[in-house]
């Protein structure tokens, strides 16, 4: 069980006033200013974007790879290419260039390969 202490035993010891921020309060403006432009209505009552508007290609869900669609093997994030072989360099990068979707994907990966 979690003890509560509510006899202000910790709270005064990180209080502005003993963790000394002593500052300025921000400067505020004498009247809230209006923003310009106007808002555009893309959707109808229902929530269904209207015909005039025009729909995006791409997918309303972005570039996330869900676990199903990821590869079975997946590439390390750092790769030292240091005391490897040639052919051994070169299937690496291969293997770490060979899903574009996986690179690309907002989840997917940002190797880094650090050669000598």
């Amino acid at each position: 069980m979690a003890t509560n202490y509510s006899a202000n035993q910790y709270e005064k010891a990180f209080s502005p006033k003993y963790l000394q921020n002593w500052s300025l309060a921000k400067p505020t403006k004498e009247s809230i200013s209006s923003y310009e432009g106007y808002t555009q209505i893309i959707a109808n009552d229902r929530g269904h974007l209207l015909p005039s508007v025009p729909r995006s290609k791409a997918s309303p869900w972005g570039s996330f790879i869900g676990t199903w669609q990821m590869p079975l093997k997946i590439p390390p994030a750092r790769v030292t290419l240091t005391a490897r072989t040639t052919a051994g360099a070169a299937s690496l990068t291969k293997w770490i260039h060979k899903n574009p979707d996986l690179l690309k994907a907002c989840n997917g990966l940002r190797p880094e390969i650090l050669a000598p």
